[in-house]
């Protein structure tokens, strides 16, 4: 990058630490004006990240109790084995030159702050692989006693269907994805359609709001901003928009199941598009085409997610604790993705296995042939 240029992204930069400065100094914080900036500007900076986040979602900081927090990071809950193997193997991104003893300070603030954020919910809201990686975010950005209130406000919304006991809210919520693709990019989606390869490829991208796939801070962080202003939804529009950046790559891909899975799977987030490109694009597919007009258009029903009605409260998104009725009667299904005779709602099964806080021993996805021998472990 130029002189010129630098100073040019300087600039810009000053600037939207200003506007949102200037907005979270207002008396009563114009939260329209907030999400906008967040979602198609970003948030800029650290400090701000760790005012504006909980405002975002609607925390008063001053209710953050040291004693209670405390006791609850100490605390035991079902998944506190799980938590400390998590927690031991990771940090790994984001800590390039890093000496053993930092990591393993930070490590421990993880671990506080997962185990904490876990027993607030007690046992209404469960870990899973790749909260972590979202702590991570959190931590490192804002801080462990912001991060602490934004992940356990996140666990019982943004990130609901996600700590359920299961993970079929997430398979089903997977479904949308193509749908969402072939608004965005009719040609790429009819090729990625015809290799028959189901969409296990964006597990990870959504559960860990992609903090699990993309390596700079700065970036990850950017699109942290969208999704924490935005519908619980939005990391499948990033996800279809990422595709979309890729397309020369991916319409070069054979019309086979695994390989196009496993081009996929390793797609370089940002490579062809940055974050702030992506975030922005990704609200604006949002507009054009929300989660509502994909339901309604392909009539499928959400019988076990709750995200797709999350809604605006005072402001601030929330997620509804029960799935609503079904609008289009019993004859409504989950489609059923199948290769080499393997139906999706069956790999469902196998991945819930692998990937459920029971499962720890092995985390890899299996070394026979066929699809499932293509996948690699989501840590």
């Amino acid at each position: 990058m130029s002189r010129r240029h630098r100073r040019r992204a300087k600039d810009l930069e000053f600037q939207r630490a200003a506007a949102v400065t200037t907005l979270l100094d207002q008396p009563e914080v114009d939260l329209d004006r907030l999400r906008s900036q967040a979602c198609n500007k970003g948030l800029s900076n650290r400090e701000l990240r760790s005012k504006a986040w909980p405002v975002l979602l609607g925390i008063d900081q001053a209710t953050f109790a040291k004693a209670e927090y405390e006791s609850l990071a100490v605390g035991t809950h079902r998944d506190t084995s799980v938590v400390d193997v998590d927690v031991q193997r990771s940090l790994w991104s984001y800590t390039e030159g890093w000496s053993d003893e930092k990591r393993d300070c930070s490590r421990a603030q993880l671990k506080s702050l997962l185990n904490a954020a876990i027993g607030h919910h007690h046992g209404n809201a469960f870990y899973y692989q790749g909260l972590h990686d979202i702590a991570s975010v959190l931590l490192f950005e804002i801080g462990e006693r912001p991060a602490f209130l934004v992940l356990r406000c996140l666990m019982t919304n943004h990130l609901r269907d996600f700590t359920r006991p299961t993970l079929e809210p997430v398979m089903e919520l997977l479904e949308l994805l193509m749908p969402l693709l072939e608004q965005a990019d009719l040609e790429l989606y009819r090729h990625v359609s015809s290799s028959g390869a189901p969409p296990y490829f964006a597990l990870s991208w959504l559960i860990t709001w992609f903090a699990h796939n993309v390596p700079a801070l700065d970036q990850i962080t950017r699109l942290f901003d969208l999704f924490v202003a935005s519908h619980p939804l939005m990391p499948l529009y990033v996800a279809v928009i990422a595709m979309r950046a890729s397309r020369i790559k991916l319409l070069k891909c054979d019309l086979d199941a695994a390989e196009m899975h496993r081009a996929l799977h390793n797609l370089s987030i940002t490579a062809f598009a940055s974050a702030d490109k992506l975030a922005h694009e990704a609200a604006v597919l949002f507009r054009q085409c929300p989660p509502s007009a994909v339901i309604h258009s392909r009539k499928i029903c959400m019988n076990k997610s709750c995200a797709a009605e999350a809604h605006e409260v005072g402001g601030h998104w929330q997620v509804p604790e029960v799935p609503q009725p079904c609008k289009f009667g019993s004859s409504s299904r989950l489609r059923l993705w199948s290769y080499q005779g393997l139906s999706f709602a069956a790999a469902a099964v196998v991945l819930g296995v692998v990937l459920s806080t029971r499962a720890m021993s092995d985390r890899s996805f299996g070394t026979g042939s066929g699809f499932l021998a293509h996948m690699p472990p989501l840590l």
